[in-house]
């Protein structure tokens, strides 16, 4: 109503195919959505919805919906039939002196019919690709659309409610195949001290082929608190004699070990290091010769 009210177009036809109550009337002066288009101004959501109304089921996604275009026998029958003299001279004419200007698609016309045609059930494009899971139920407004789950439950208790035999394990593999599987213990078997291996043998011969024929054991799920049937590994080691001292292991340096990864060394680097290196010898030459120019007059003197 608001929206209607607002001339948003698009939000009306939005919320009439969601399935908006089209009837609703405010409080203060009983009006419907589309009565408040008109009191308001707003021609083109007034005209939408009236539109929506006047087509309130979309037939392409009816069962019964044909593919042939209704208006096709009547224009065939009305251009095989014969014109007059004065007939082709008047169209003759028309043709000449009308002027070409832009007209909007006809209502029910071909364009409209491609469309049905193409997005209806029957059609070479949805009936390959696509499979309805409920065709006898359209949408249509005012309707509650439900999600794709919601049907797909309905469908499958409906399947299930139909079967007969009580015998059908092949049917619910057939209903359920894209469903999960979740193993729940029972209360005695929850906590890992009681598991069926502290039973007695008649109930673990009934308990473990009732629950290895579900899951195989490596797809189980497992936890912390239950971890499942798993097989323990057994590994029988010699005693070492009393006297037996454990090797310590030295820890091998990163650089000496191959495992580890070594610091790249970059080229720019060592010539860095190759000028700081000459520099410093450089350094040391000239205080050399320095203090061997200093200690020279010395000796002279004496």
């Amino acid at each position: 109503m608001k929206s209607a009210m607002q001339g948003r177009a698009e939000c009306v036809r939005a919320l009439m195919l969601a399935g908006a109550n089209i009837n609703a009337t405010d409080p203060g002066r009983g009006f419907t959505p589309q009565e408040w288009a008109c009191f308001t101004g707003r021609i083109e959501s007034a005209y939408l919805i009236q539109r929506l109304m006047d087509q309130p089921c979309a037939e392409q996604f009816c069962d019964h919906y044909e593919l042939e275009w209704p208006k096709m026998k009547e224009l065939l029958a009305k251009a095989a039939e014969r014109k007059t003299c004065l007939q082709r001279i008047s169209e003759g004419v028309r043709s000449v002196v009308a002027f070409k200007t832009y007209q909007g698609p006809e209502e029910d016309g071909v364009l409209d019919h491609m469309v049905r045609v193409t997005t209806s059930l029957r059609s070479s494009f949805v009936a390959i690709a696509c499979r309805t899971v409920c065709p006898g139920s359209p949408p249509a407004l005012g309707k509650r659309r439900p999600a794709v789950q919601e049907m797909l439950r309905r469908q499958r208790a409906k399947e299930i409610r139909t079967l007969e035999d009580r015998d059908h394990f092949h049917s619910y593999e057939k209903l359920f195949q894209n469903s999960r599987i979740t193993l729940v213990p029972q209360k005695k078997e929850r906590r890992a001290s009681l598991q069926p291996f502290s039973l007695t043998v008649p109930q673990v011969s009934i308990v473990l082929p009732r629950k290895t024929s579900l899951l195989p054991l490596h797809l189980m799920r497992r936890s912390s608190v239950r971890p499942g049937f798993v097989i323990p590994k057994v590994r029988i080691n010699k005693a070492p004699p009393p006297t037996f001292q454990p090797e310590k292991v030295r820890r091998k340096s990163s650089a000496s070990d191959g495992s580890y990864l070594e610091i790249p060394k970059w080229r720019y680097k060592e010539l860095k290091e190759e000028r700081k290196k000459a520099e410093e010898d450089e350094k040391k030459k000239m205080e050399e010769a320095q203090k061997q120019k200093q200690g020279s007059p010395q000796r002279n003197k004496t």
